[in-house]
C-alpha cells in the first residue's frame, strides 16, 4: 500500500537559496518518457518487448516539492517512472534524519531493484513538484520472468544504478570535499548526457546543499564552500537556475570521474 504522508518542515529538506527548481519539463516531453523508452536505452528492446511493456498497468500521480510517499506493496517496494520534476529515495531511520541514499531525474526509474527484495519498503522524498506513474510490479516482475530482452534491460538499469551508487562512494572515501563536489557534478552532468537532455555543458541543479551533504557525507555549510571554491577557480559557474561546467575535462582529471565506469557495459551492447 502506498500512503501520501507529508512532512513540510523535516530540516533535510529545507529550502535553500543556492540551489534553483528545475524548470518544468514540458508536457510532451513527460509524453515520450515511458517505461519502454527508458529501459530501450539500457538494453535494445525489440519492438515486442516495447509493445508489452506498454501495456503494463500504470496510475498517474503528483507530489508536492518536499511530500512523502510511503511506498511498500504486499511486502515489497513499488515501482515509480519518473516524469517530471526530481525525488529522492531515502530509508526513515530516528538517529540519522532522512537517511537518503540516492537521487533521480525525469527518465529515471525508481524502485525496481528493491522490488526483488520481501519487506523492503522505500520512501520517496520529492525535491520538486513531480509527476510519477506507479508501475505494477507483479506485470515487471511476469515480464521480467518471461522476457529475455526485458529481463536484459532491468539487469542493465540496475547495474547503472549500482554503478553510480559505486562511483560516488569511491570518490567520498578517496576525495576530499571539494573533489567529492566536483565529482558529484560531474555525475549529474554524465546522468543528463546519457538521456540525451543536454546539448551543453549547462545544467539545472534542483538538490538542495542539505541533500547533497547527505549524500557526500559533509554538511550542507561545507557544500556551499566546496562550490563556492570550485566558482572561484573557475572550474565551474552557478546562478540561481544552473550550473555550468567550465572545465569539466580539468573536474574530471581532478577526481578521477569516468563514465565509462557507470555506462561502459551498456556501449559496449
Amino acid at each position: 500500500m502506498t500512503s501520501n504522508a507529508i512532512d513540510m518542515h523535516g530540516d533535510a529538506v529545507r529550502e535553500s537559496t543556492h540551489y534553483a527548481q528545475l524548470p518544468n519539463v514540458t508536457a510532451a516531453h513527460a509524453k515520450m518518457i515511458t517505461l519502454g523508452s527508458i529501459l530501450n536505452l539500457y538494453a535494445e528492446l525489440s519492438s515486442e518487448a516495447l509493445e508489452r511493456l506498454s501495456s503494463v498497468s500504470f496510475k498517474s500521480m503528483e507530489l508536492k516539492r518536499n511530500q512523502k510517499l510511503y511506498s511498500l506493496c504486499q511486502g515489497r517496494a513499488e515501482i515509480f517512472v519518473v516524469k517530471k520534476g526530481w525525488v529522492s529515495l531515502c530509508h526513515a531511520v530516528k538517529s540519522r534524519g532522512q537517511d537518503i541514499c540516492n537521487v533521480y531525474m525525469p527518465g529515471d526509474i525508481v524502485g525496481i531493484r528493491e522490488s526483488f527484495f520481501d519487506n523492503h519498503d522505500i520512501t520517496l522524498l520529492a525535491l520538486q513538484n513531480c509527476q510519477l506513474e506507479k508501475i505494477s510490479v507483479e506485470d515487471i516482475h511476469a515480464l521480467f520472468k518471461d522476457c529475455a530482452d526485458i529481463k536484459r534491460a532491468i539487469v542493465s538499469y540496475i547495474m547503472v544504478n549500482d554503478n553510480i551508487t559505486i562511483e560516488r562512494l569511491r570518490s567520498c572515501t578517496h576525495h576530499k570535499a571539494e573533489e567529492r563536489v566536483a565529482h558529484f557534478l560531474l555525475e549529474i552532468y554524465a546522468r543528463y548526457n546519457f538521456k540525451n537532455m543536454l546539448d551543453s555543458p549547462v545544467f539545472s541543479f534542483p538538490i538542495t546543499q542539505e541533500v547533497v551533504g547527505e549524500l557526500l557525507g559533509i554538511t550542507s555549510v561545507h557544500v556551499s564552500r566546496c562550490m563556492t571554491a570550485l566558482e572561484q577557480k573557475k572550474l565551474i559557474r552557478k546562478s540561481r537556475n544552473t550550473i555550468k561546467l567550465l572545465q569539466p575535462d580539468v573536474l574530471a582529471e581532478n577526481t578521477g570521474f569516468n563514465d565509462d565506469l557507470i555506462y561502459g557495459h551498456v556501449r559496449l551492447a
